[in-house]
């Protein structure tokens, strides 16, 4: 009778050990579904930029911004025809920023569109690329900067930064 009795022991115990096991797995599976349906519902809600991204608000302003200041300062007839331009620092100024432009159309036009190359591997293919465009195109900026001072003064920062903005917003819009 002994042996009865511990076999009905045996197996009681066994079942309370199997229950806490079970109820530790199911507890355990239904976290990892919950963690995840919160990814999932996470990545549905993420924010995934469209192609129509570029004409916000911002962008916008600072397009019009860009185009009123070109107009109101008449920057063109100014680079054209005043005489109080530094023009050795002007020259320098616009070619670093030819470099710049450069340096850009290379590779956005040439490298992502007829290349087929990811932006993520500029930097593997062309590691100078990016650095010499960021110094060329600050010593430009510097360079535009006295050379144009004596036209606008203490203007002239804001004038080409708006018109900077204004170029790259244009770029991102037909990009």
């Amino acid at each position: 009778m002994a042996t009865t009795e511990e076999a009905v022991f045996h197996r009681k115990v066994q079942n309370r050990l199997a229950d806490r096991y079970l109820d530790a797995l199911e507890l355990e599976e239904e976290t990892e579904r919950n963690q995840r349906l919160e990814r999932e519902k996470k990545e549905r809600l993420s924010f995934k930029p469209s192609r129509y991204s570029a004409f916000s608000a911002q962008n916008i302003l600072w397009l019009v911004s860009s185009i009123a200041v070109f107009h109101f300062t008449e920057f063109h007839l100014v680079l054209w025809y005043d005489t109080r331009i530094n023009r050795l620092w002007f020259n320098v100024g616009a070619g670093l920023m030819a470099v710049t432009v450069a340096i850009a159309l290379f590779m956005i036009f040439w490298l992502s569109l007829v290349k087929k190359v990811k932006s993520d591997d500029w930097e593997k293919r062309h590691p100078a690329a990016i650095p010499v465009a960021t110094a060329s195109f600050i010593l430009g900026f510097l360079s535009l900067l006295k050379g144009l001072w004596p036209v606008w003064g203490l203007l002239t920062p804001p004038i080409l930064l708006a018109l900077f903005m204004g170029i790259v917003v244009l770029i991102a819009m037909i990009g």
